[in-house]
């Protein structure tokens, strides 16, 4: 088989049988059990910034904690629901805790509600199942269909189905619900050999161009960096999965070179394309509209810490997380801010 060109993504050996296994062990809840019993109350409010509508913070302990920082959103369930990615920051001498997603579910009779359900990777043990946590940034995710795409910045995008949460029973000592787990079911890889050229996964998301479903990625990079990049594969309507070639790789339709610094986000749909950009903490963060090469810049008209955006409405609402403790929110952009 040829080397796989520099931006392919390739499909990695799946897990399926190990999930199934693992669900034959555990109790399988899906996604419509986490929304039948969530255990955390957002809240309502105001959010700074001339683009961002008004949206929901966490509770306090979420809002305020200095080890799970919030990163990626998405949308299901007609925008019903949200999904937000966090990572967790590594201790002094101690590992990650991993990586979560929290689904909200933001109409709630109560107000906004919302539970976390951790990342992990099934495994084979001598003589056991067993599974570990997911370490990754989680810079964004995006939803296909039951699939959770999730952005993995050296390995490139790990895959999820939200049928196959699973929960966890606690220790009989402990108070509380069960712990919730989703397990991951495959892989699209990044080249081993690319080098410089390799493509980092900070983030991405879904949108349809020319009628199509497509993947986007793009990469973080700092002033000092070299310029980042943003590419658009093709993904299956059939599966929500890239589509790959007889090789199981999947080519990018497009790479655009030379984009916007300390990039966090990206949206698209049809011809139009949005990014957030980061200014630091404590400074408002910036809303980019148009296309590669193509961008108004609109300095300043988001809450500090911008991050991840996904469409509930195609085209007509998009969200975002801002991700700086104490200044944690949940919220709409209006796409057609001026």
């Amino acid at each position: 088989m040829p080397p796989a060109p520099p931006f392919a993504l390739t499909a990695a050996r799946s897990r399926t049988h190990l999930v199934d296994r693992l669900g034959a062990r555990l109790r399988r809840v899906g996604l419509d059990g986490v929304l039948g019993d969530l255990d955390r109350a957002a809240v309502r409010c105001p959010v700074p910034g001339e683009a961002a509508g008004e949206g929901l913070t966490w509770d306090e302990r979420d809002r305020h904690d200095p080890t799970w920082w919030p990163q990626g959103v998405a949308s299901t369930r007609s925008g019903r629901v949200l999904l937000v990615s966090w990572y967790a920051r590594r201790g002094r001498r101690l590992r990650s805790p991993g990586t979560r997603i929290s689904v909200v579910d933001r109409t709630h009779p109560e107000g906004p509600r919302y539970r976390h359900v951790r990342l992990v990777v099934p495994r084979r043990r001598p003589w056991r199942l067993a599974y570990g946590a997911v370490r990754v940034h989680a810079g964004g995710i995006a939803v296909q269909g039951d699939l959770l795409l999730v952005a993995d910045t050296l390995v490139g995008v790990r895959v999820f189905r939200l049928a196959d949460v699973m929960a966890v029973r606690r220790d009989t000592s402990s108070a509380g619900s069960d712990d919730l787990v989703l397990p991951q079911l495959t892989a699209f890889r990044v080249p081993l050999r690319a080098g410089r050229r390799r493509l980092r996964h900070s983030f991405l998301s879904t949108g349809e161009v020319d009628g199509r479903p497509t993947l986007v990625v793009g990469e973080y990079r700092r002033k000092d960096d070299r310029p980042p990049r943003l590419a658009r594969y093709p993904l299956d309507p059939r599966t929500g999965l890239p589509a790959v070639d007889g090789h199981g790789r999947c080519a990018p339709l497009e790479v655009h070179e030379d984009q916007p610094r300390r990039m966090q986000g990206v949206a698209v749909h049809g011809s139009s394309w949005f990014l957030t950009a980061s200014n630091g903490e404590g400074a408002a963060g910036d809303l980019y509209a148009g296309a590669p090469g193509a961008w108004h810049r609109r300095r300043g008209v988001l809450p500090a810490g911008p991050e991840d955006l996904a469409w509930s409405r195609p085209g007509e609402e998009l969200w975002c997380v801002s991700e700086w403790p104490g200044q944690r929110w949940v919220f709409p952009v209006a796409p057609d801010h001026r």
